[in-house]
Order: C-alpha cells, then structure tokens, then sequence
C-alpha cells in the first residue's frame, strides 16, 4: 500500500526539484544580467554586446550618407541630391593607397624602413622637379594651413637662435613680425598666433594695391614702409606670405619684387595659391616663375588633379635637419612617413602628361570663360584688368616690331584660373555713366550707395540662378574690396571632381546670356518703374535691401494719403489692406511676394521681368486692385456702423416700450401668475405692436402692417447715403382689367391691392419685423 504513494510523492519531488533547478538559473542568469548592465552602464549604448557585422556597419554608413532625419520627427528622408563623386582609375588608385598605407604598418620594422625611404625620397625627388622647387624637403599634412604654421616655427627658430632653448624669452627683446596680404583668408593670422603661442600684435597686414582700382595685389611700397617701421621700433621681421593666386580674386602679387625685398631684410618668403599648379606645365607664366625662387610653397594637388585622400603638401629648402625636426617639419616614425604613399602611386598612375593635362584643361576651361565674357558689356570682370596695351598699335619701325616680337617669346603670359566677374551697369552705351559705387571714396570707404546693393542683390540672384541650372560649373559669391558680391569660378578646384567639360561650358554661358536678359530688362525699366509708383498717389514706394527685383510698394488709402502721424492702429489696418490686396494679386499673377521693412509694414515686392513684360499693366493692376480692396473696406466699415448705430437705438425703443408698456399696463400685468388672470378676466383689446429693423436703411419701422397684411412692406433706402432723406415707396399696382398702374410717391391703395402685389412680387431686401414689443436680431448676421 505505500509503494504506490511512495513513488507518487518521488516523481512530485523530482517534478518540483526540477521547477526549483530552473527558477534558480534564471534567477543567477538574472542576476548576472543586471550586474553586467551596472558594470556596462558607461559603453555607448550602440557599442554594447559583441559587435556588428561588417556588411551591417556599411548598411549604416549608407543611411547615414543618403539620409537624412526630419527636423523635429523620427522619420528620415532620402537625399536624392546627395551622391558621391564618379571615380576614374587614378581615383581609385588614391583610395587603394590610403587603405594600403594602414595595412604596411604590419610589416616588420627593417622590411618597414626600406620601403618607407625608397617611396618617401621618389616623392621628394619627383616633387621638387615637378614644381621646380629644386633641392627642397616636403611636409605632406591634412590642414591646408598647417605647413604655413610649421613653416613659421621654423623660421623663427633660423632667427632666433636661442628659441629652442629659452622659448618667449628669446623672443621678448625684439618681437618677431609675420606679415600677410589683405586678400588673404580670414583668421589665418589668428590661427597663426594660436598654434605658435604669440600676440595677435605679431601679425602685420600689408594693404593691397589701389592704383588701379580694387587690385588684391600687396602693395610692395607698403610692405617696405611696414618693415622699415618695424625694425626702428625694435621689432624683427621673420616671415612673409605671399599669393600666386589670392584666395578669392585669383590674382598674382609680384613675387620677383618681393623677393628682392625679403633678401634685403632675411625674411622667409612663403608663396601659396592655386595658381602654383602652373609650374608643372612647359612654359611657366612669367609672374608664376619667380616663386620657384622663395624659400617654400604650398600646394594642394589632390584639389587641382581632383584626386581624393591626396594630402597637402609644403615644399622648403634648409639645410638644417635639428631646425626641421624641431619646427615639426620631418618625423622618426616609420609609420607617419607612408603620407606619401597616395603621391607615388597617384603620380606613377598619372605620369608627367596626365598631370599637365588635367591642370591644362582647366586652364583651358577659365581661358575659355574668359572669351565669351569679354564681349558681354554689362559684366565686370574681376580677376584680370583690360589693358590698353593689349589693343592694337602700329609700330614706326621694323626693329621696334621686332623686339615686340622678341619679348613676347621671353615673357608667357596666361590667364589666370580663377574666373571672378560681376553684373554692373553697362558702362559701354551712349550716354551711360559709371556708377556711383565704382568710384574710389578713401574718406568713406564704409557707405555704399542703393545701386551697390542692389547690384550686389542681383548678382546673389544670378550665382544661386547658375548653380540651379549648372551644377558641373559651381559658382560662388565672394566679396572683393571696393567692388562687391561677385562671382567667382575657379576650374582648378572643382573641374576635375565636377567632370566639367567645354560643352558644360558653352551650356554655363548660354544660361549666363539668358539670365543676363532678364537682369537687362530689370535694371533699365527699375528708373521707370520708380517713375511710375511715385506718379499715382496712392502707391508708395518702398526700399529693401537685398532684394533683387524691381522694387516694392505699399498701397497708402486715401484717408492716410499725404499724413505722416500714423499711430499703430492705422498702420496696423494699412498693414491688413494691403495684405489682402496682395493676396488678390497673387491670384492673378505670381510676379508679386510679400515683403515687410524694418519697422514691421506690409509691402509688395516686384520681381525680376522680361523685355515682353508689360510695366503699366502691372501697376494699375496693383492700383486698381488697391482701390478695390479699398471701396470693399469701406463697405463693411459703413454697414458695422450702420449696424451697431441701429442696434443702439433698438435698444432705446425697447426700453422705451417697456416704460409704456408698464404704464398702459400697470404693474400686476407684470407679474406672470398675476398677468394670465388679469388677462382672463379683463383681455387687452389693443393691437399688437411691435417693430422692425431694415439692414439696407438702416432705420427701425413699427409693425402695424406686417400685423395687419400678415407681410412685409419694402421702403425705399440708399446705403451710400447718410442722412439723407428717404420716402416710403409705393409699390406698383395693376388693376384687374389690365389697365396702367397707379400709384406714386403720396398715393394711396388699399389693402388687397398691397397684399396682390406683394405676393407676385419678391423685394430685394427684406426688414426684421420685431414681433410684438421686442426686436428680433437673429438675422443681422445676414
């Protein structure tokens, strides 16, 4: 008998040992589970666990490329104008390149150091003689502007001997001096000042020539004149920046001059700009040739071969390698030597022919804009002076012809790369004048004039118009001293990553010509178009900056016409007028926006036209719109009136009614208990009275009629006229034998004859009959 309950009670223990097994585990796993997470609680969250699959990382890096999350959402949108650049095979060699660089630093150390001195001195070697910078070291860094500051910590350890070993100390006697262009970029000598540690007083910016207009060249005069001040006020000259090709005009300064002053002084001459790719070519530009002469450069080819993970890279000649290794400019680590990896492959890709023609092609491209803007009248062109030598001369000799001749062949002149032109007022017309904002005003060089800026708005319009319909030639707008907005276009920079080609360019010109039309057109009707607002007395003209279009006006009421204390309410109720004037023209033709001035008024703007566009049509469109609008207003401004003066004296009458209805009455009719049996003891016998309000009149009238008839009887009002005196009207009557109506101002009809034609008759406008003492108001909203 206690075998079966034995073995029954075993298979429950087991049973209920296994059900504990398990609450145990997944009570220790639990708790594992949280100490984990408390001792994990720093990681990332996206970096907790065990990682990722490689094809998962790439699938982020993709949504992170094309997509893009929508502000204040969780949603993302793709960016479908968003791709990256096509890559040619030296591109992709440049890629393989940054790639294989990380994976030799596996090597071992000797195989490491042989491969790195074989490939680091090809590069210095073919470097040098490719930029003729002969005999020069190479520093390859990300930073366009760190070569330049390790260039100057070198040249103050070469004229402060001391340096490396007393630091500011050596340098607190006589100060040292950095000197910069004016066209250079903003904050670079801030950024100088910061990576050396010196005063923001050691920087000197050298003004920019003005002889002939608004150069960017230094002006050498100044820069000797600066120097000389500076040394008698115990200060040490140490390093000079100079531009073959400004950063944004392209132009060249004159390097031979300013290098004849630095040797005079030991100053270091360092030369940067695009326009050092031209030293790769067969024939170097005469104004370019005289940099291979300074003591470094800067060059980006990666930007002017369009070769992505290309470094930078600084050419200097020295002789010392401590002042190199001191001033950062050379390194012991085998590993930060592979930098030129990308140069030797990419070079060995490219060959001495590829890489002159891609620097050919754009400045074949820049020539080639050039040309088609030189014929263009209303354009001003920025980067290159026209000079009258370049025009034809007849020459009194056959020698003077010759050494003409002679010196053409010595002296090669180009074009520069950087194409920066702006939209001016066409100066080449009969009768034309050069503008107010050309001409040179050294007492007031801050205040410029309203055709300034509006010819700088144009010109925003156009750059934005151009990179719209011509992606493969990116323009940018720059501001140049003395001139403006202009735009600039550099093929250097972008033509090689762009894909730009001569048919994209001829494409960019044709575009140019056709947007150009539509700034003719503007500019020459913009006088007129001011003529014509200031002639209608109800359009003012107002002024915005930066806006390109013909101008814009507000529309003025006739009451605020010619009054100039206009308190907040009137401004506020001009604001809304022309709010809804503008929102009717807008219907009609999208040519009007809205636009609002400083002070916070409602304007309209006018747009840019054609030479089909009809300019009085759209002013008297706005006119005759305003006046519209204006007369609607007035409307309901005098039917509010109406109203609320009618419902005033509704009032009254009604207060008045209930005095005579009380005293009529008396006051147990009042009462409501009271009232339905004075009511049934005694009737009143009186008619009802009551009366109405007409909302055409204007006017209260009783309702005796109504009443009597059961109808409404119609009198005769004028809404445009206040106080005038109006007379009840007759209705007309015909007579049951069809013979001529009767009836007129002071006859009199019976009631069926009212009642007859009435009822065949619907009014025009109907009272509000007040039924019984009190006035019915519910239909004043119709």
């Amino acid at each position: 008998m206690l075998n079966p309950m034995l073995d029954d009670m075993e298979k429950r223990v087991s049973q209920s040992t296994v059900i504990l097994d398990r609450i145990n585990k997944q009570m220790d796993l639990e708790r594992k589970e949280r100490m984990k997470k408390r001792l994990t609680s720093h990681v990332p969250e996206a970096l907790q666990g065990g990682g990722e699959s490689p094809e998962s990382v790439l699938q982020k890096v993709e949504q992170l490329i094309f997509f893009a999350e929508i502000e204040g959402t969780d949603e993302v949108q793709l960016q479908e104008h968003v791709r990256l650049q096509d890559l040619d095979p030296v591109a992709k060699t440049a890629l393989l390149a940054n790639s294989l660089k990380a994976y030799l630093t596996t090597l071992p150390e000797d195989a490491l150091k042989r491969v790195v001195t074989k490939i680091n001195s090809d590069c210095q070697l073919w470097l040098s003689r490719l930029f003729r910078f002969q005999d020069s070291c190479v520093m390859y860094h990300d930073d366009e502007r760190e070569g330049l500051v390790r260039i100057c910590r070198l040249a103050l350890y070469t004229r402060y001997p001391k340096y490396a070993t007393d630091g500011f100390d050596a340098l607190y006697s006589r100060p040292p001096v950095i000197y910069l262009s004016a066209a250079a970029k903003p904050g670079l000598g801030a950024y100088i000042c910061q990576q050396l540690g010196l005063p923001l007083s050691c920087i000197c910016t050298v003004p920019c020539n003005t002889v002939f207009g608004a150069s960017s060249k230094m002006d050498v005069a100044m820069l000797e004149k600066l120097i000389q001040d500076d040394l008698a006020a115990a200060k040490t000259p140490v390093l000079l920046v100079a531009y073959a090709g400004t950063p944004s005009v392209g132009h060249v300064d004159n390097l031979q001059r300013l290098q004849e002053v630095c040797k005079t002084n030991e100053i270091w001459l360092h030369v940067e700009g695009c326009y050092l790719a031209t030293l790769t070519l067969f024939s170097v530009p005469s104004d370019v040739s005289s940099a291979k002469s300074g003591d470094s450069i800067t060059i980006t080819p990666g930007t002017w071969l369009g070769i992505p993970g290309l470094p930078n890279a600084t050419l200097f000649k020295t002789s010392d390698p401590n002042l190199m290794h001191a001033a950062g400019l050379n390194t012991f680590n085998t590993a930060l030597k592979l930098n030129c990896l990308p140069y030797w492959m990419c070079l060995l890709t490219l060959g001495h022919q590829g890489l002159i023609s891609r620097i050919t092609h754009a400045c074949d491209l820049a020539k080639s804009l050039y040309d088609k803007l030189d014929p263009i009248t209303t354009i001003k062109q920025i980067s290159r002076d026209k000079k009258e030598s370049a025009k034809k001369k007849e020459y009194k000799s056959l020698l003077e012809l010759l050494s003409k001749a002679i010196s053409a062949l010595l002296v090669f002149e180009m074009a520069s790369p950087t194409v920066v032109f702006r939209y001016a007022e066409d100066t080449a017309g009969p009768g034309a004048i050069v503008a107010p904002y050309a001409v040179n005003n050294d007492d007031d060089q801050n205040s410029r004039s309203e055709d300034s800026i509006y010819y700088d708005s144009l010109n925003i319009w156009l750059a934005e118009s151009m990179r719209s319909s011509d992606p493969k030639v990116p323009v940018e707008t720059v501001d140049v001293d003395k001139e403006g907005l202009c735009i600039r276009y550099c093929p250097l920079e972008n033509a090689q990553a762009k894909g730009t080609t001569k048919e994209d360019m001829e494409q960019f010109v044709t575009n140019l010509t056709s947007n150009l039309s539509v700034l003719n057109a503007s500019t020459r009707q913009r006088k007129r178009f001011q003529a014509m607002v200031e002639s209608q007395p109800n359009l003012k003209l107002i002024h915005l900056e930066n806006w390109a279009g013909l101008g814009a006006v507000s529309y003025v009421p006739d009451v605020y016409v010619g009054r100039d204390d206009l308190g907040p309410a009137d401004l506020i109720q001009i604001n809304s007028l022309n709010a809804e004037v503008l929102h009717r023209l807008k219907a009609q033709d999208t040519a009007f926006s809205m636009g609002h001035t400083d002070d916070g008024s409602v304007c309209m703007k006018f747009g840019l036209i054609t030479e089909d566009t009809d300019l009085e049509e759209l002013v008297e469109m706005v006119q005759s719109t305003g006046k519209e609008v204006e007369e609607s207003s007035k409307f309901l401004e005098f039917m509010s009136e109406m109203v609320r003066k009618g419902i005033d004296e509704a009032n009254k009458e009604l207060q008045k009614g209930f005095v005579t209805k009380l005293q009529h009455e008396g006051v147990l009719r009042q009462i409501p208990m009271v009232s339905s049996v004075m009511n049934w003891l005694s009737p009143i016998k009186e008619e009802i009275q009551g009366q109405s309000f007409n909302l055409t009149s204007g006017k209260i009238h009783p309702t005796q009629d109504t009443y009597k008839y059961h109808m409404q009887i119609q009198e005769d009002s004028n809404p445009y006229s206040q106080g005038a005196q109006r007379t009840p009207r007759t209705p007309r009557t015909s007579t049951s034998s069809g013979g001529q109506s009767e009836g007129g101002e002071g006859g009199s009809t019976t009631a069926g004859q009212v009642k007859a034609q009435l009822i065949s008759q619907t009014p025009p406008s109907t009272p509000l009959p007040m039924a019984g003492p009190g006035l019915q108001l519910g239909a004043l909203t119709g």
